[in-house]
């Protein structure tokens, strides 16, 4: 069921993003039948949510939970949803309020009984939280019933809630908050409405005599009562305190409350933060180190309490007269050392800060806010074409137009007050924080404080956060600025900060002009620490900083970004296809993009753009290699791409990175050689013996990927056929060979690197002698492994031999797996496949698990490259019958194994050895002399009726069981394990016995494993559902009766490894509970 719910809300469009509520019939039915249950007045007595109404309450929040990402397919149905649920609530709101305010005797126990539940709706409650995450409650908020006559009995439930949970959950207690926020905003007087709530129990009553037990509310007026409420959910974590907040913000936001309450509760907040604050200074004001720790979880809840409603409250405020006199020791509890270990409360507090200095500044008006804001219809009006040339502008308009920047600030004479002043100061600080949420918010609260003051100041800021950018910075003759010493994150708040600045227009082009090479560089930012890197957050900072200059709306900052525009766009570019990181990749693109659609400056930008778009870059091989390429046909791109490679990209700490790298290069290359042979290249082989090379490349298992790189540059070499200067080079070089073999980990390309090496130059009888003396004495770290594969370089007698001994009885599986290795590159092809054949028995298991699997992929990639390689081999086999049939057997024994790549190595070989043979006399008269066994070629026959050649059409399932001839119809998809279970399932309907065995102890084994056991077992299950009782009908192949006959051979083979009887029974076990075996025979 989840499946078809997660396939429903799926949309076809690219990407498969929900478009729509798809489930909105289902959902609705389910509402009507919960609304319906829980508007029985009768069930609101119990204790608990019924079975099945939680049950369907459950499956709805999983379907909204879809929607996560896509919110806004919910809205069509929203007001639906919402305005049916808290009718519900409001009904249940005003009947519990009723019951718990009669005045009940305590001895009553009956009638406190029959008193409305508390948990009842629980159900309800969290279907309108599920809302409120998935929508956001400002949102779904609009919605709910707002009547006077609902203040009291919201009110009075959520307190008794809150005093005496009686099951209810907080869910609840949270819907009820925000409900409460939005109720705060009723247009009356708050005195008006209130009727003197009685009864209400005490919050805590355990601090409660049991005098005042019975009224709480006894002399206290509703808004008291309010904000005493709202106060003890400030003090608890979780989405209670996200609610307090939002509702007394509101409450106290309110004419009638703002004057006279406001100013206590902020006094109130102030005290909370410097009271819970004082422990942490208290424990640190020693001066024994030993004595400092941090604050009690409690005192940081309730510090993010305060400083959660200050926020809220801050954000709603119209004025600062309220905080008259408390400016100062707030911006002093703000600043507290207390914060610096919860990046949460730093956040808060960076937040509250920067609401603050909004607060005392005067509000932007709406006309400089819209003028400081990017104009589709200035950007649109200035045409598509416009190209903003340097002759075409007038001298010194850059550097002049910083008086002339329309929108920004305010008059000049405006006095900025030493608490902005502290507040900017406290932000620009917080762009170094170590957390990104908190330089985020720090980031957007310069900007827009920014946007408020006079251009001076706006100048001052600006360069102050360019000022962070060139900290500890080099700047080398080469004019590559290092950022070897600086910290990432004070890169990564300055360029956030930047981007905030410049999306609101507060860049004047001078300022843009220092900006630029400082974000350019950011682009590629990245440090080494260790064993990996930081900068990709900056990177990705970069990449917004470049959006955001394509929505400055100067028009002299238009004309600069115009005159920049091929640099710009290749740096975009250059990011976008070559950057390790897949969403600074999207970024790149994204920016890219913005210039595109708003300016249409960039170079070929349609063309590129449909190139490197957020899909085509998205994969990182694509990216380096496919996307670079095509890219690089402009030649404005070309070469500052080739530059990005070879400089950055080429030399990057992450192997794989490098080598797409490698691959990128050999593309783009020979799209502008010159370029390459006389500025790259000889900046490369600089590089390349460079004494100070980086220390990665040196450490660990740096100098093998060194030792890799040079024989994979002989065994170009090799290919090429270049000479190499005689048998002095040729022994240094076949010593390069013997210590990448030594000290690599992966030997496989190395040794086809050396074969090329074997095959052109040759090596003395000596070289061949240190060879074959490593594979028997072995040595350290890698070497023995290395050293078996590349025995098959070599071609004797004598090492054949051994590689069969390896392959069969190595010490290792490792050493196993390298013979297999090089006995398929061995010259003496026919003679491998009876020692590549032992390789597919190989079931060794150790603590890392199927090691054996190693073995008989290796034996199974080796037999597929020698029947690619010589067209005798399959003869050769084809001629003997018991090599054939034992071969054949084991291929399809693999071709049913439980791990993806076995399966589809195996179903390629069986293919090539059902079909590699092509021309028929070579089948019926052999090669060499060799006659094809008669035998061999039926059952080939018979089984190409049940497993098509991938290269052509395939085979139907139901024909392939009747054995008709014109059976193909699809091919098998070998990835897909059920798709190639339900087809190579028929194959055992072979009429060779030596064949169906070795089949169906694969499915047996492949049935024991999950999750794609039920797969073998249902393909097989089905297969018998198909077969007769006995062999009394004519059929090529098994009855039920033979099935059984060999799960119970099975049974009894093998009995003390368990290999195959623990398989036999379980496969038994389904095949019975599905029925598959009614069929057979009584006396079986």
């Amino acid at each position: 069921m989840a499946d078809d719910k997660h396939e429903a809300a799926t949309g076809d469009d690219v990407g498969s993003a929900p478009t729509f509520f798809k489930e909105h019939e289902a959902f609705l039915t389910m509402l009507d039948t919960i609304v319906e249950s829980a508007s029985m007045t009768e069930t609101w007595t119990q204790t608990s949510v019924p079975a099945d109404e939680e049950h369907t309450i459950r499956v709805m929040c999983s379907m909204l939970e879809l929607y996560q990402e896509q919110p806004t397919c919910l809205d069509p149905y929203l007001e639906r949803i919402v305005s049916r649920l808290m009718a519900v609530i409001e009904e249940y709101v005003h009947a519990y309020h009723e019951s718990s305010a009669a005045d009940i005797s305590a001895d009553d126990i009956a009638a406190q009984k029959a008193g409305v539940s508390a948990a009842r709706m629980n159900g309800i409650f969290e279907l309108v939280y599920i809302l409120c995450k998935v929508r956001g409650y400002k949102v779904v908020l609009r919605f709910f019933p707002h009547s006077v006559a609902d203040v009291e009995p919201v009110f009075a439930t959520l307190w008794r809630h809150t005093a005496n949970p009686g099951g209810s959950g907080w869910t609840a207690r949270y819907v009820m908050l925000i409900w409460l926020s939005l109720l705060s905003m009723v247009p009356f007087d708050l005195e008006s409405i209130d009727s003197g709530i009685a009864n209400l129990p005490p919050l805590n009553p355990s601090t409660s005599s049991n005098v005042q037990a019975s009224s709480a509310s006894s002399g206290k007026a509703l808004v008291d009562l309010w904000i005493e409420l709202g106060q003890f959910y400030l003090r608890r974590s979780g989405c209670d305190m996200e609610g307090a907040a939002v509702m007394l913000a509101r409450l106290l936001s309110r004419k009638d409350t703002s004057t006279t309450l406001q100013p206590a509760f902020i006094a109130w907040a102030t005290h909370e933060i410097s009271d819970a604050a004082s422990g942490y200074t208290a424990s640190t004001s020693g001066n024994d180190p030993s004595s400092k720790k941090g604050m009690a979880i409690g005192s940081v809840v309730r510090i993010n309490g305060a400083l959660r409603v200050l926020c809220h409250l801050f954000l709603a405020m119209d004025s600062a007269d309220p905080l008259r006199g408390q400016i100062g020791p707030l911006l002093d509890v703000l600043q507290s050392d207390a914060f610096e270990q919860h990046s949460v409360t730093r956040k808060l507090a960076t937040k509250a800060a920067q609401r603050l200095a909004l607060l005392v500044l005067p509000p932007l008006s709406v006309t400089k806010r819209s003028d400081a804001r990017p104009s589709a219809r200035a950007n649109l009006g200035a045409g598509a074409n416009t190209s903003y040339p340097a002759e075409s502008r007038a001298p010194g308009t850059i550097d002049s137009s910083i008086d002339n920047l329309t929108g920004v600030g305010h008059d000049s004479d405006l006095e900025i007050s030493e608490e902005v002043e502290t507040c900017i100061g406290a932000l620009l600080q917080r762009l170094h924080d170590k957390d990104t949420i908190v330089r985020w918010s720090a980031a957007k609260g310069v900007g827009r404080i920014t946007e408020r003051l006079p251009r001076a100041l706006v100048q001052e800021i600006v360069s102050a956060v360019v000022g962070m950018l060139q900290e500890e910075t080099l700047v080398p003759a080469t004019g590559l600025i290092d950022v070897s010493m600086t910290s990432e994150f004070s890169w990564h708040g300055s360029l956030l900060c930047l981007a905030e600045l410049s999306r609101r227009g507060l860049l004047t082009p001078l300022a843009l002009r220092e900006a630029i090479p400082w974000v350019l560089r950011g682009l590629t930012y990245e440090i080494q620490r260790g064993d990996y890197s930081v900068g990709s957050n900056v990177r990705d900072a970069a990449c917004y900083v470049m959006w955001s200059f394509a929505r400055v709306p100067d028009a002299a900052a238009k004309s600069l970004f115009a005159e920049m525009s091929t640099m710009l766009a290749t740096a975009l570019v250059s990011v976008a296809v070559f950057d390790r990181e897949p969403n600074v990749r999207r970024a790149a693109s994204a920016a890219y993009q913005e210039h595109v659609g708003r300016h249409s400056a960039f170079p070929h930008g349609i063309s590129v753009l449909q190139l490197a778009d957020f899909f085509s870059v998205g994969n990182m091989r694509n990216a380096f290699v496919v996307a670079s390429w095509r890219i690089s046909e402009f030649s404005e791109y070309r070469e500052p791409l080739l530059r990005h490679l070879c400089t950055i990209t080429i030399y990057h700490w992450d192997l794989k990175t490098r080598e797409l790298a490698v691959e990128a290069l050999r593309e783009l290359a020979p799209l502008s050689p010159e370029y390459m042979a006389s500025s790259l290249l000889p900046e490369m082989m600089v590089l390349s013996v460079a004494e100070n090379v980086p220390t990665r490349f040196t450490e660990d298992f740096g100098a093998s990927l060194t030792l890799a790189a040079l024989t994979a540059f002989i065994g170009c070499l090799s290919r090429a056929g270049w000479g190499i200067g005689g048998d002095q080079t040729r022994d240094r070089y076949f010593d390069y060979f013997v210590q990448a073999l030594m000290m690599c980990p992966k030997p496989q390309s190395i040794v086809i690197d050396f074969t090329s090496f074997v095959d052109v130059y040759g090596i003395t009888p000596d070289q061949h002698a240190s060879i074959v003396h490593h594979v028997q004495e072995g040595g350290p770290g890698f070497s023995r492994e290395g050293f078996v594969a590349a025995l098959g370089a070599l071609g004797t007698r004598a090492d054949f031999e051994m590689l069969c001994n390896l392959i069969t009885e190595g010490a290792t599986v490792e050493i196993r797996r390298d013979a297999a290795l090089a006995l398929g590159q061995f010259s003496q092809r026919a003679l491998a496949v009876g020692a590549l054949l032992s390789g597919l028995h190989d079931r060794t298991v150790d603590s890392r698990g199927d090691v054996g699997s190693w073995v008989r992929h290796q034996s199974l990639c080796s037999l597929q490259r020698l029947f690619s390689a010589d067209p005798r081999v399959l003869s050769n086999i084809h001629s003997d019958r018991d090599l054939a049939l034992r071969l054949l057997g084991r291929i399809l024994h693999a071709a049913t194994e439980k791990i993806d790549r076995l399966r589809v190595s195996a179903g390629l070989l069986l293919e090539s050895f059902l079909y590699g043979q092509c021309d028929t006399m070579s089948r019926t008269s052999g090669i060499d002399g060799l006659e094809a066994d008669a035998v061999v070629e039926r059952c080939i026959e018979e089984l190409r009726h049940f497993i098509p050649n991938s290269q052509q059409n395939g085979c139907n399932r139901e024909a392939a069981n009747t054995g008709g001839r014109n059976a193909c119809k699809e091919g098998i998809n070998w990835v897909d394990s059920e798709s190639a279970y339900e087809q190579l399932v028929y194959a055992l309907s072979v009429s060779e016995e030596s064949l169906r065995k070795p089949l169906f102890e694969g499915f047996v084994v492949a049935g024991s494993a999950e999750p794609m056991g039920k797969f073998a077992v249902n393909a097989v299950a089905t297969y018998a559902g198909a077969l007769p009782t006995a062999d009394k009908e004519l059929r090529p192949g098994w009855t039920v009766d033979g099935i059984i006959a060999e799960l119970t051979r099975l049974l009894l083979t093998d009995k003390q490894t368990s290999k195959l009887i623990n398989p036999a029974l379980i496969v038994s076990d389904q095949l019975i509970e599905q029925g598959a075996l009614l069929a057979a025979s009584p006396d079986v």
